[in-house]
């Protein structure tokens, strides 16, 4: 097997990539992390990106270096090993094969593998152990990668040199899907559900949602590669959310004092942190399906014009 050779465009591309996430966390507002501290990134958004354009390994520097260099606390640094996981999770998916000097396993194989090990430590914390539907949405990232295989990488492979690149956006479709998110939220409030108890059926609102406004946004163009680009940002973003939440968790205490953990609950009327999480789940599938929009789309038209201009090279 020939040893892999780091060459000047690759480092340009890791520079680039990097001081776009740098300029994200530095100058783009986030999304304030709902009974913690710091914000939530649109660097989050542009992680999947890198693993798209440059692979799982230089992906995985990018988003490290772009937040490590961002980075003003030692939490901030510990969950730039977030967006670097999303990379290199979206750059396995989309590559055949993982190699090594004396191994080589196909791609989705490992990425499926990260995100169940990242599940798997969910459950291993004490928070999880009580809050056992939280990774609802992580295990069908999961279950799509086992249910899809090499698929992703194929159409990936096949889809991005296709000729048919008109994009016809659906506002109809749009708008029924943010409907049915307004919807799924007001449904899970404690006053509608004084009345009614069916603040159940809001998560599922909340996916059919966001498959309609991606139809929308998406489902008039190149369906083959959209439908892959789209289908592993959300499987590296939910590895992204699940590594920080295991992060958050590990955190409190060290980085994050008991104190504004209680002041938290106590402002929302929770009664135990692990109810926290259940609390911000339906907020947090709406975030993060919106993530994968931003993704697909910036990923898509970046892809394409990678490779017209003839700058797409990586190795798949």
């Amino acid at each position: 097997m020939s040893e892999y050779r780091l060459s000047t465009r690759d480092v340009a591309f890791v520079a680039v990539f990097a001081a776009l996430s740098f300029i994200v966390c530095k100058f783009v507002p986030g999304i304030p992390i709902i009974g913690g501290q710091g914000q939530i990134k649109f660097d989050a958004a542009m992680a999947p990106i890198y693993g798209l354009v440059i692979g799982p390994y230089l992906g995985f520097l990018a988003a490290l270096f772009g937040g490590f260099i961002a980075a003003n606390s030692w939490f901030s640094i510990l969950t730039s090993l977030c967006t670097a996981i999303s990379a290199m999770v979206v750059g396995l998916l989309t590559q055949k094969n993982y190699s090594s000097r004396s191994h080589s396993v196909r791609g989705w194989i490992v990425a499926a593998a990260i995100l169940a090990v990242l599940i798997i430590g969910w459950y291993m914390t004490w928070v999880g152990q009580r809050a056992l539907l939280y990774p609802i949405p992580h295990i069908a990232g999961l279950v799509a990668i086992l249910a899809t295989g090499q698929w992703i990488s194929s159409f990936f492979r096949e889809a991005r040199e296709g000729k048919e690149r008109k994009w016809m956006v659906r506002p109809y479709f749009i708008l029924g899907g943010i409907s049915i998110a307004v919807l799924s939220y007001i449904i899970s409030r404690p006053f509608f559900d004084e009345t009614w108890n069916i603040s159940a059926i809001s998560l599922p609102l909340y996916f059919l949602g966001g498959i309609v406004m991606l139809y929308g946004l998406f489902g008039g163009g190149k369906g083959k590669f959209v439908a892959t680009v789209g289908l592993a940002s959300y499987c590296g973003l939910m590895a992204d959310h699940m590594l920080g939440n295991l992060i958050f968790i590990g955190s409190v205490g060290l980085f994050i004092p008991h104190d504004f953990i209680d002041n938290s609950l106590s402002a929302l009327n929770l009664p135990d942190f692990p109810s926290l999480f259940m609390y911000v789940l339906p907020i947090s599938v709406v975030e993060r399906i919106a993530l994968t929009a931003i993704a697909t789309m910036f990923g898509v038209g970046l892809i394409y014009a990678l490779y017209k201009a003839g700058l797409f090279h990586r190795k798949l």
